[in-house]
């Protein structure tokens, strides 16, 4: 095929037709998830307490946000938190690539026509809505909209593709060794990373007739190939537990895309017959492909779960951090009624795993102070959304306590665990905003002279050490350890007075004056004696508590 034959081809609307389509993906898939908005994570944890029912949910969120990626970061999360074991990631993740055939499938319908009236009304909602689900609302129908105009400008150009000379010959070529065609379709979908957006553009050739289903089969195989490029891409500098998850979905789709490769032409003919039978277009016919092909593939292995994990773990071996081991609380409800006492143990237990990673955030934030690497600032991120979590559980545990009339002996140590389990959850917010100084910081392109840094390492071991020392008091009750943690806090005080002059000294010597890292250096030193404060507050509230008669006195920050 000569390049100066393509030039007859309209590549203006095969370009416009292209980017219209894959920015229709993109605003529907964005603009679902907006609208869903924070539920998903909790529907994520609270249907997937077993691989099958994760299955399910990795079906219906990927099914909603457009995003098998999405989901599967989502799941990663959960994972390296503790809140999820890896094999219910990986009924995540098998769910989510049958999720992703709801792009392929919507494209099936043909609904070009109508497409325009659709993202008609998608804006007129978008433009004269004030309530942002509205507008959710419009730009899901926009995305949508775009998606069938894009496809329906490339396809018509496409067509002209049939009478190209030599084209004929190259999908001849394809036909006759399909690995041509997976390697061609892995290499576009590894470049655009998407796959839905790559099946699409498959299922436009097919229907202009350009490529037969063997040809169109063959680019999709490669297409879930080159989807494996976003999961590299994202597991890159992550933790052990994303590794696994992204080396699952590489072995998912590299084996079940060479096993259907071996077995091309009974596939192709499973494929004419059930699009047969149902009466489906070209447009669906590989739609029905994809569908076929992920869900044959999640049910060779959903038996093998456990052992794909434990294959995993071998391949990637150790733990992720201190995180991994601390997700699962035990709050038994029943307890509350049968057995007070041990479920204010349980209480207890689970604030003592809260603190621990609450603790987790600001060891974190310091290695990201020092290192610049952000693994750190993704640990913080990760060990603050657990605490979330964690803090959800415990306050609505403590709530279901006292509303069913706690024995007087144990309500004022029910309130004192309600305002600790406040002072934990404000540590872990803390920390991350830390984080988020030094992260700013970091993207400025500025930083802190070694004076600075090591000065913040001084309050930092000793915020450190207050956290630590007031957990233990929290826990043992321990009068000494309470004594002596006075002392520290009234020595973090004047640390952070000092520490402020020593600053005001560098500025005076015109040292970084006008950085960001110079500009908040001193809210950086009021965070952290806030920390302190919170700190100081848990041993307090321990060894002194608040005694109130009517109702809960909360206490926050000072």
């Amino acid at each position: 095929m000569q390049l100066s034959s393509l030039s007859s081809l309209e590549w203006n609307l095969i370009a416009g037709g292209l980017a219209i389509f894959l920015f229709g993906i993109s605003l529907m898939g964005d603009a679902l998830t907006n609208f869903a908005g924070p539920k998903l994570r909790g529907y994520v944890e609270k249907y997937t307490s077993n691989p099958i029912k994760g299955v399910f949910v990795g079906i219906f969120i990927t099914g909603l946000i457009q995003s098998s990626s999405a989901t599967t970061v989502i799941a990663i999360s959960f994972v390296r938190a503790g809140i999820m074991s890896l094999e219910q990631a990986i009924g995540i993740t098998l769910g989510a690539n049958i999720g992703t055939t709801v792009t392929s499938i919507l494209i099936g319908f043909d609904l070009g026509y109508f497409a325009y009236f659709i993202a008609l009304i998608g804006v007129g909602i978008f433009m004269f809505s004030a309530r942002r689900k509205n507008k959710y609302i419009g730009e899901i129908l926009v995305g949508f909209g775009l998606l069938f105009i894009g496809l329906e400008m490339m396809g018509g150009s496409l067509t002209a593709l049939k009478d190209v000379p030599g084209f004929e010959d190259v999908v001849a070529n394809m036909a006759q060794n399909p690995i041509i065609a997976v390697i061609i379709g892995a290499a576009l979908t590894a470049l655009i990373q998407s796959s839905s957006a790559f099946i699409g553009i498959a299922q436009s050739l097919f229907a202009s007739g350009a490529i037969d289903l063997n040809v169109a089969l063959a680019l999709m195989f490669g297409a879930n190939i080159g989807t494996c490029i976003t999961a590299i891409l994202a597991s890159l500098g992550g933790s052990l537990s994303a590794k696994r998850t992204s080396l699952f979905h590489i072995l998912f789709n590299v084996s079940v895309s060479l096993i259907f490769l071996i077995f091309l032409n009974p596939y192709k003919i499973l494929v004419e017959h059930i699009a047969g039978a149902i009466g489906a277009n070209k447009l669906m016919t590989i739609a029905v492909g994809h569908f076929t092909f992920n869900f044959i593939g999640m049910v060779v292995f959903l038996p093998l779960i456990s052992q794909t994990a434990r294959l995993l773990r071998h391949i990637i071996p150790g733990k992720d951090s201190i995180l991994t081991d601390l997700g699962n609380l035990e709050l038994d409800e029943m307890l509350i009624e049968k057995f007070p006492a041990a479920a204010l143990d349980q209480i207890r237990t689970a604030i003592i795993q809260e603190s621990v990673v609450a603790l987790e955030t600001i060891k974190a934030s310091k290695e990201y102070l020092n290192t610049k690497d952000k693994k750190y600032y993704q640990t913080v991120k990760e060990a603050e959304s657990m605490v979330n979590d964690m803090d959800t559980k415990i306050q609505a545990y403590l709530l279901n306590f006292a509303q069913n009339q706690a024995p007087v002996d144990i309500e004022a140590e029910l309130q004192s665990y309600l305002q600790v389990q406040i002072n934990v959850e404000r540590i872990s917010d803390l920390g991350e905003n830390l984080a988020e100084y030094f992260n700013e910081i970091l993207e400025s392109g500025s930083s802190y002279n070694e004076e600075a840094v090591a000065d913040l390492n001084e309050i930092y071991d000793l915020v450190i050490n207050n956290i630590a020392s007031a957990v233990e008091v929290f826990e043992l009750k321990d009068l000494a350890k309470y004594n002596k943690l006075k002392e520290d806090e009234a020595a973090l005080d004047l640390m952070e007075v000092k520490l402020r002059k020593s600053h005001y000294k560098r500025l005076k010597q015109g040292l970084d004056i006008t950085t960001m890292a110079s500009y908040v250096f001193n809210d950086i030193l009021s965070t952290m004696e806030r920390i302190g404060d919170h700190a100081y507050n848990i041993a307090r509230l321990t060894v002194e508590p608040v005694k109130t008669h009517t109702g809960y006195h909360i206490e926050g920050e000072n």
